[in-house]
């Protein structure tokens, strides 16, 4: 009586630890593919934002070709700086909240791990 108690036992305890091992490959799973689609999302951030920076310059240059005098030139290349200083601020928060969701995204699944299922082993 007191074998088949322990052999019950043992055979949850093997299933129990069978269920946790699949749900945290699938979590891992889940984490690998918010991350993969996270890291994409991120360089077409970074893409966008280096077309943006190369359009500015093409743009500047052109202008900077058909002034007429030093002073215009000045006063569009203090234009010119100025909207770059502007555009290179939102794209760094836009790329750091990018990197944040990524972040926040990867860890998601794999929290619920050690949260409640931490409790419960320790």
């Amino acid at each position: 009586m007191e074998e088949r108690k322990t052999e019950r036992k043992t055979n949850e305890a093997f299933r129990a630890a069978g269920q946790n091992a699949r749900e945290t490959a699938n979590r891992a799973q889940e984490s690998a593919s918010r991350a993969a689609e996270g890291f994409r999302e991120y360089q077409l951030k970074l893409v966008s934002a280096a077309q943006e920076n190369a359009n500015a310059l093409f743009e500047y240059a052109h202008e900077a070709v058909e002034a007429r005098s030093i002073s215009d030139l000045i006063e569009l290349s203090t234009e010119h700086t100025r909207r770059q200083v502007e555009l290179i601020s939102k794209q760094a928060r836009e790329l750091a909240a990018s990197a944040q969701n990524l972040a926040a995204g990867t860890a998601w699944p794999l929290a619920g791990l050690f949260g409640s299922k931490g409790a419960q082993i320790s």
